[in-house]
Formats: C-alpha cells, structure tokens, sequence
C-alpha cells in the first residue's frame, strides 16, 4: 500500500512566504528611492541656496560699488566747478593788472620815431592809432610787437631768435635788464594777430608844410590782441 502526501498547504506556504519576501524588497527599493530622491533633492536645494546666497552678495557688493562710485562721481563734479570757479578768479586776477601789463609791453617796443596817439583795449582785443615818420617805423613797431615775449621770469623782449624757434635770447624787463636764454616752450608771445589794418602818408600843414618831403608823417591803425596770461 503505497503512503500519498499531500504538498499543496506547503506550496501555499513558501508562496506566500515568497509574497512577503517581494512586498518587503519592493518596500525596501520604494524607501531607498525616495531617500535618494530626497537627499538628491536637498542637494539640489542647497546648492541652490548657496548660489542664491552668493549672488544676493554680489549685487549687495555692486550695489555698494556703484554707491562709492557715485560719492566719487559727485566729488568729480564739485572739483571741476572748484576748479572753474579758481579759473575764473585767476583770470580776473590777470585782468585787473591787464591794462598795466600793456602798458609796460608797448613802452618796450615802440620805437623813436613813433607815437601811439590813442588804443582801445576790450577782452584782450586791443585797436590802436598812430603815427610815424616812415613806413619803415611802422614795420619796425610792428616787428618790436612781435618781440615782446612772456618767460618763465616774467616779460621780456626777445633780442634773438633761432631760425627753427628752438631757442631764443630775451631781455628781461628788470632793473638790470638781464639778457637770458630760453628755450621756445619756455616763451608765449604777448601780443597776437599783429595786423595793419590802414596806413597813409600825409604832409605836414601850417608852416611845417614849405619843409621837405622827409618830413611828412605817415598815419596808421592796427588790430591786435593781448595775452595777459602769466
């Protein structure tokens, strides 16, 4: 007689011990997923926070640049009307002596044989009227006003002149009336635009006229302006 073992309550067993085993793996995959999911994700939230961080820095620091920066734009523009206001001041301060200047310059080159009978000077224009025994006093007034110079030691006429203006010897107004050398960076001209606008010869009237034609007199007008920069 042959013993029949029933094995069905066993497999039912192992299958639903093996049921568990799957449910607990599947488990066991869900929570490590959603624990790197979730350290990945606050990983990704740090990292986004530092660099949210950083540049929340960054524009603190620009915003404090552009501060400074414009206390320095603000300090800029008071200096440049500082300075402007001392440019006006000091060029007031060379026109007041403006008339006294010319004055000193035209006795330095008027020559002999020719008299200034009236000029007029306005913001350093300056007309003026004349007369002169010859044309050629004319042109040696207007060559003594080319000459007179400003130099780092004051006014001055210049006495010689390199060909290539490199150079030049002034005599200095002075009491000892030095003669120096400068060199031509070192000297600025103080009249400008020398120009004969009209001149005439004219004869002498009244008793004067019976003498020679040496002594007829020559009328001239000229333009020029002055640089009282110094």
């Amino acid at each position: 007689m042959m013993i029949r073992i029933n094995l069905l309550p066993v497999r039912q067993v192992q299958k639903r011990e093996a049921g568990r085993q799957f449910i607990v793996l599947m488990v066991g995959v869900l929570a490590i997923s959603f624990l790197g999911n979730g350290y990945w994700y606050f990983s990704l939230d740090s990292d986004r926070a530092d660099k949210q961080r950083r540049l929340d820095d960054t524009n603190a620091r620009i915003a404090q640049l552009e501060k400074v920066i414009g206390e320095v734009n603000n300090l800029n523009k008071r200096k440049k009307e500082v300075e402007d206001k001392l440019a006006v001041l000091d060029k007031l301060r060379k026109q007041r002596g403006g008339p006294v200047k010319l004055l000193d310059a035209l006795t330095l080159c008027i020559p002999k044989k020719v008299w200034v009978t009236n000029f007029e000077e306005k913001s350093g224009a300056v007309k003026l009227t004349g007369a002169a025994e010859s044309f050629e006093d004319v042109s040696e007034f207007m060559k003594g006003l080319n000459n007179v110079v400003w130099t780092p030691k004051g006014m001055g006429r210049v006495v010689e002149m390199k060909r290539d203006g490199s150079a030049a010897r002034v005599e200095l107004v002075s009491e000892d009336s030095a003669i120096e050398d400068f060199t031509g960076a070192e000297i600025a001209h103080f009249f400008n635009n020398v120009e004969l606008k009209a001149s005439e010869s004219q004869a002498p009237s009244g008793p004067a006229a019976t003498q020679s034609a040496r002594q007829r007199t020559v009328k001239f007008e000229m333009s020029l302006s002055v640089n009282y920069a110094i």
